[in-house]
């Protein structure tokens, strides 16, 4: 069940990110059509792009249950995070968050957004970004209080997991 979802999070990361990169090449409507050598070379030469997508298991803490996955991957211009948990619904007045945290050189941490619910136990939270957060290698989500809303302070931990380049 968990290689299902690693799977189909790695593929819709990549259908995410080939969209990004499209939508940014095509901006302003005027510039020229980009032209396909560089796909034809890779597939005359028989080689496959590199594989970029990373991944990592989050795992329960704080007496919390659940766990999930989070995929991250960066192509030159747009940084994608995709998270899957699978998680009770929080507790009444309150939300899942998604954390991108860099310990060093100083903890430095950024939301990624809110959780939504995708059906039974599944919360899904897709993060994209021109900056590259690929060196934020700890992802946290935590249970929030709904009347601060994202108010870009961590409350408390529910899953953790760390991508390890």
């Amino acid at each position: 069940m968990k290689n299902k979802y690693i799977f189909g999070a790695a593929v819709l990361i990549v259908i995410i990110a080939a969209a990004a990169l499209f939508l940014s090449q095509n901006k302003t409507g005027n510039q020229e059509p980009q032209t396909s050598s560089e796909s034809t070379d890779v597939l005359e030469s028989g080689t496959q792009p590199e594989e970029t997508v990373e991944t990592t298991e989050l795992a329960a803490v704080g007496g919390y249950a659940g766990g999930g996955t989070a995929n991250r991957d960066y192509n030159g211009k747009t940084f994608v995070h995709l998270v899957v948990a699978q998680l009770p619904d929080p507790a009444s007045g309150k939300f899942y968050e998604g954390w991108l945290v860099k310990k060093q050189p100083t903890l430095t941490f950024i939301s990624t957004g809110k959780l939504e619910k995708e059906g039974g136990d599944d919360f899904v939270l897709l993060f994209t970004s021109e900056t590259d957060y690929s060196d934020y290698n700890d992802v946290v989500i935590t249970e929030e209080t709904e009347n601060l809303g994202l108010d870009g302070k961590p409350e408390t931990h529910v899953l953790e997991g760390t991508f390890t380049n």
